[in-house]
C-alpha cells in the first residue's frame, strides 16, 4: 500500500496476508469461519487526516475543495476529530487517516462522512491499519446501520482467493439492495470490507459491489419479502445518480404499451407508476403521506429497482389546481395503508413535476 492509498478505501488490500490451515483435520472437527465481511456505506472515497491540530480532507485521494462539503463537515467536528486521535498521538503516532465513503443518497439528510478504516502512520514512516471504530461523529453510535455482514473460510494467500471474496461481497449486497435503501431509493451500500473474524479484526480487503446482478426479491430469516433495490450509479451519490438518469431522458426512446412516443410531449390520460419511466420525461416520483390531522409529508424517489405501488394508476392533473399536487401533472388517488401506529394512513403518489434542488457546493 503506498502513502496515497491511505487516502482511497476502495484500494485497501494486506497483500502479504495468508490464511493457515488447522494442523488437526477430521469429520467431527467444527472449524470456524476465519474472515468476516462488513458493509460499507456507498459513496466515493473520502478521508480525513489528523496531523497533530491540523485536520485535512481528502476525496478520491486528492484535497478536498477549500470551502467544500468535507471541509464544512471538518470545521464542523475539528475538536472531535482532533479527540479521537489524540491517544494515537500519545502512543507516539506521526499522523492519523480515516480512511471511508462520503456518502449522500437522500433529499431530506445532507451528506456526511463514513469512516470505514483507521491508519496510523509512525514516525519511522510504518502504517498499522484497524477498522474504523473511534465514534467522532453522532451517526457512529448506531452499529449496523447497513446490515450485519456476514462471515466465510478461506485458506491461503490473499491474492490467491481475494476475487472469490469481491464475487461473494458483490453477490451479498446484491440481494440485500431492496433493505438497505434511502427514500430516494438508491442503495445505501456500496461494498464490503473484509477482516479477520477474531478479537482483532484485522482489515484485510475491500471490496466494491455494483449490484448490477438481476434480483427479483430478497427473504431474510423470517421469510419477510424485501423489494429489489436498482443498481449503484457511479459512484452511489445522488447528485450522480440524477445526472445519469437526466442524461437517459435524452438518450433512450420512449415507450408506452407496444408504441414508440415522445417523452417530452407524451401525456396519456392514465397510466401505471411502472409504465411511466419509459413513456414520460420524468426521474422519479413523489410520495405523499397523510394520517389523520397530520401534515402531509413529501419525499422524491427516484425511478428504478422495484416499488411497493408500481401497478397504481396515476391520472393527469392538467384540469386540476397544480398546487394540490406540487406542480406534478399526474398523481393517484389516496391510497389507505394503514399500519398499527397509524391507522388512517394514506399514501399518494405524484409525478413529472419539479425535482428537489441539491447543493451545488462542490465536495
Amino acid at each position: 500500500m503506498t502513502a496515497d492509498d491511505l487516502y482511497r478505501l476502495a484500494r485497501y488490500s494486506r497483500p502479504h496476508f495468508k490464511t493457515e490451515k488447522p494442523e488437526k483435520t477430521g469429520p467431527n472437527l467444527y472449524i470456524r469461519p476465519n474472515l468476516f465481511a462488513r458493509p460499507v456505506f456507498v459513496g466515493p472515497d473520502a478521508a480525513i487526516e489528523i496531523d497533530g491540530d491540523a485536520v485535512h480532507g481528502y476525496i478520491n485521494g486528492v484535497p478536498s475543495a477549500p470551502g467544500g462539503q468535507l471541509a464544512g463537515l471538518i470545521d464542523r467536528y475539528r475538536d472531535r476529530i482532533v479527540a479521537a486521535a489524540s491517544t494515537f498521538f500519545c502512543n507516539g503516532a506521526q499522523k492519523i487517516v480515516i480512511a471511508g465513503t462520503w456518502h449522500h443518497i437522500d433529499f431530506d439528510l445532507g451528506p456526511r462522512f463514513e469512516g470505514c478504516l483507521t491508519h496510523i502512520v509512525a514516525k519511522d514512516g510504518s502504517v498499522s491499519t484497524k477498522l474504523y471504530n473511534e465514534r467522532v461523529f453522532e451517526w457512529d453510535e448506531t452499529p449496523y446501520r447497513a446490515g450485519y455482514g456476514f462471515t466465510t473460510l478461506m485458506y491461503g494467500q490473499l491474492t490467491d482467493f481475494a476475487e472469490e471474496l469481491h464475487a461473494m461481497a458483490d453477490d451479498e449486497v446484491c440481494k440485500t439492495r431492496g433493505r438497505y435503501i434511502g427514500a430516494s431509493g438508491l442503495g445505501a451500500v456500496g461494498g464490503m470490507i473484509w477482516s479477520t473474524d477474531d478479537d482483532l479484526r484485522t482489515p484485510v480487503l475491500y471490496s466494491a459491489a455494483t449490484c448490477t446482478s438481476e434480483v427479483d426479491f430478497e427473504l431474510h430469516e423470517e421469510e419477510e419479502e424485501y423489494l429489489a433495490g436498482q443498481p449503484i450509479i457511479g459512484d452511489g451519490t445522488l447528485a450522480t445518480a440524477i445526472a445519469s438518469k437526466l442524461n437517459d431522458l435524452k438518450n433512450e426512446p420512449g415507450w408506452f404499451r407496444g408504441k414508440d412516443v415522445d417523452r417530452s410531449s407524451h401525456r396519456p390520460r392514465k397510466l401505471k407508476l411502472w409504465e411511466a419511466p419509459d413513456a414520460i420525461d420524468a426521474i422519479g416520483y413523489w410520495v405523499q403521506v397523510r394520517s389523520g390531522e397530520t401534515e402531509t409529508k413529501s419525499e422524491f424517489r427516484l425511478f428504478g429497482g422495484v416499488s411497493e405501488w408500481q401497478h397504481e394508476v396515476l391520472e393527469n392533473t392538467t384540469d386540476a389546481d397544480a398546487n394540490d399536487y406540487l406542480d406534478n401533472e399526474y398523481a393517484s388517488d389516496w391510497i389507505y395503508e394503514p399500519t398499527h401506529r397509524e391507522p388512517d394512513r394514506e399514501i399518494r403518489l405524484l409525478a413529472l413535476g419539479p425535482v428537489p434542488t441539491l447543493s451545488s457546493v462542490p465536495l
